[in-house]
């Protein structure tokens, strides 16, 4: 199982929202590219960075300014989504050094473009499917596209993409454990490699995702947990 740190950023700094809701925005101390080379030094493998403005339909510059910063920092890949509307988002985004690019509402809303970018860039494409109550949510999880997770998830597989991120709204942030049946539900419906988010709280909830990791959930993002000081990232990966 592999373990995925996050850094989500509003305005150039790191934030933690709960259940997605702007409102809920709790800032944190620390420089994101300092925290992400920390991370780095303490065994993680990937990270993965939200562009929350970009993702709401806001002003973002200050959020592309400190990615470019994370990707300087650290040597191991980053997984950045948040704001992606085409593909010249995504080659700008691997130019500056992203490692691979999260689409969340355009697989939804424009499939031919995902299937575009899929033949383009390959596995450089992950799809992010964020659900409430088993329904997608796009637009920084404000509209109901009125499509079950699981369909989305389908589709994105027949457009060739080969890793999903599923979040469960509805979990995130709130540090109440990850929705194993759903997230089990996406892997095995796919067929696909599934990176579980939203709810990891305490690393029994890390050992819980390893029971489903048969299914194809064979990574977790953890955010919120590891700000708080819950457990430590070497804590986490010693479960993993």
């Amino acid at each position: 199982m592999l373990i995925i740190p996050a850094i989500d950023l509003k305005k150039g700094r790191c934030v933690r929202l709960t259940q997605g809701a702007k409102e809920s925005t709790k800032i944190y101390n620390g420089d994101p590219a300092e925290i992400a080379a920390q991370y780095e030094a303490e065994g993680a493998t990937r990270l993965h960075v939200v562009n929350l403005d970009g993702a709401f339909g806001d002003s973002d510059s200050e959020n592309i300014k400190a990615a470019r910063r994370i990707f300087k920092a650290v040597t191991i890949p980053v997984q950045f989504g948040g704001g992606i509307t085409g593909t010249a988002d995504v080659e700008r985004l691997l130019d500056t050094g992203a490692r691979y690019v999260i689409v969340g509402t355009l697989a939804q809303e424009q499939p031919d473009l995902l299937k575009e970018m899929v033949k383009r860039f390959g596995s450089k494409i992950i799809v992010g499917i964020d659900a409430k109550d088993g329904v997608v949510r796009t637009r920084g999880w404000e509209q109901s596209a009125q499509t079950r997770a699981a369909d989305l998830a389908l589709a994105v597989a027949t457009a060739g993409v080969g890793r999903i991120v599923y979040t469960d709204i509805a979990r995130d942030g709130m540090l109440t454990g990850v929705n194993l049946a759903a997230t089990s539900e996406i892997a095995r419906t796919s067929g696909l490699r599934v990176t579980a988010s939203g709810g990891v709280g305490s690393l029994d909830d890390l050992q819980k995702l390893k029971e489903i990791e048969a299914d194809g959930v064979d990574s977790v993002i953890v955010g919120k947990a590891l700000y708080e000081g819950r457990f430590t990232l070497k804590e986490a990966l010693n479960v993993a």
